[in-house]
């Protein structure tokens, strides 16, 4: 896992390794951030997550040694 910006600051950490059950999502994935750091609760629905660099969906299904990215809104025009 790697927050950047914003996702950062609220789960204070850069990186963690995290494990999930085998055949998890990134939406589960979601959910057990928010339990691990509730301040990431602050920016529901307005996350997007990244695995191997590339945008994922929340239905995205995640594989062992996946890297997955943490990414807040971002705003600007």
């Amino acid at each position: 896992m790697r927050y950047f910006a914003s996702a950062r600051e609220l789960a204070s950490a850069e990186s963690e390794a995290v494990t999930v059950p085998v055949g998890s999502s990134v939406r589960d994935l979601a959910r057990m951030l928010e339990e691990a750091h509730p301040a990431l609760s602050s920016l529901r629905g307005s996350l997007k997550f990244s695995v191997n660099f590339d945008v994922a969906e929340l239905g995205t299904a995640l594989n062992e040694g996946d890297e997955v990215g943490v990414l807040p809104p971002v705003a600007g025009g």
